[in-house]
């Protein structure tokens, strides 16, 4: 199954950035959104994970996670990777929690090398992927809004749990199912 480690946002957040994207949506831009209830931090994406490697998984998270203590997260500001003159992803910012969760993320790259997936090569980035870009088409008023918003808040939260999910794939988009939440102390 496709499988990857993520932290879950406020039902406050999911309805503000889902606003945002409404925003977005009126300016005919090629982008296709994510789904609110989709939306999440990516700490490790896995690929395909066998169902007999999944409790080694879940071991190797739970003991990434272990000691580290509920924080907090602040979302806010908006901008794209790679960046703003040649927009593939629009992504929501981490201003409070950034160093937490890059080492979460760490921890958890370190245990679930020793099961064999690899290290990513990239230094972690704590964001909320909300939309991927699909053409150019729109790109100046996409780039706009972005700039407009480029400071936007999205809201606060507590961080007290790490899930790992399952990714399926469809025409109509991901769906996502928690296999395990890890709780934080």
């Amino acid at each position: 199954m496709r499988t990857f480690i993520a932290v879950g946002i406020s039902s406050e957040a999911r309805e503000k950035i889902a606003q945002i994207q409404v925003e977005f949506r009126k300016g005919d831009t090629d982008v296709k959104w994510v789904e609110p209830k989709n939306l999440h931090v990516t700490l490790k994406f896995l690929g395909e994970v066998s169902e007999d490697k999944l409790s080694g998984v879940i071991e190797k998270t739970r003991l990434a996670v272990s000691g580290i203590s509920n924080f907090r997260v602040h979302l806010s500001g908006l901008g794209s990777f790679p960046n703003l003159r040649s927009p593939r992803v629009v992504w929501v910012g981490v201003s409070e929690g950034k160093a937490e969760l890059k080492n979460l993320s760490e921890r958890i790259e370190e245990n679930l090398s020793y099961l064999g997936f690899a290290k990513e090569k990239r230094e972690f980035s704590a964001h909320l992927t909300i939309g991927r870009v699909r053409s150019p088409r729109g790109k100046g008023k996409l780039v706009k809004k972005i700039e407009e918003l480029e400071r936007c808040d999205l809201g606060e939260f507590s961080m007290d749990k790490v899930l790992v999910m399952e990714s399926q794939l469809s025409s109509k988009g991901p769906t996502y199912r928690i296999i395990e939440e890890v709780n934080l102390k």
